[in-house]
């Protein structure tokens, strides 16, 4: 009767892990279709109060609220609405309640009549689940062509090769 037991709680934990990952994966696409949408609350609302946000060294935001400029400033709005954000594929590493997820992040613009990629980027989502909920604590993006991407990459495949 013990390995009935033992089987049953392995599947539980596999199964728990599995449905932690799919809200993960549901909370970066969420955020895509926040920022198209012109929606800094919902957007908002996928960051933990004490996030941090850093695009490419050079952009900041701290906290919940702040992190709000990301759709409501200017760079995002002379886009709107002709653009369409798309995330992944994303490899993530989760551990307790904290989770890594990496990956990518296109952004297309339509002008002209024309659809284009405004921006391609590197992406390490950190998130903590918290009220029984993921929420995005730290986020670093770094567009393409930056060196240091490639350190953000190659620490997901540390990751992947300890499994």
């Amino acid at each position: 009767m013990q390995d009935i037991t033992v089987t049953i709680a392995a599947l539980t934990r596999r199964i728990e892990e599995l449905e932690d990952e799919r809200a993960i994966r549901t909370v970066l696409s969420d955020y895509a279709l926040a920022v198209d949408g012109n929606n800094a609350e919902a957007m908002a609302q996928l960051y933990a109060e004490d996030c941090a946000i850093d695009i490419d060294s050079a952009v900041f935001f701290n906290g919940r609220e702040d992190a709000k400029r990301i759709v409501t400033g200017e760079a995002h709005q002379s886009i709107l609405p002709d653009c369409a954000h798309i995330m992944g594929p994303f490899s993530i590493a989760i551990d307790g309640d904290r989770a890594v997820a990496t990956g990518y992040a296109t952004i297309f613009v339509r002008r002209d009549g024309e659809v284009g990629v405004w921006r391609q980027a590197y992406g390490r989502w950190e998130l903590v689940k918290r009220d029984r909920r993921w929420q995005i604590l730290c986020r670093q993006s770094r567009s393409t062509g930056r060196v240091e991407s490639q350190s953000i990459l190659n620490a997901a495949l540390q990751k992947d090769a300890g499994r």
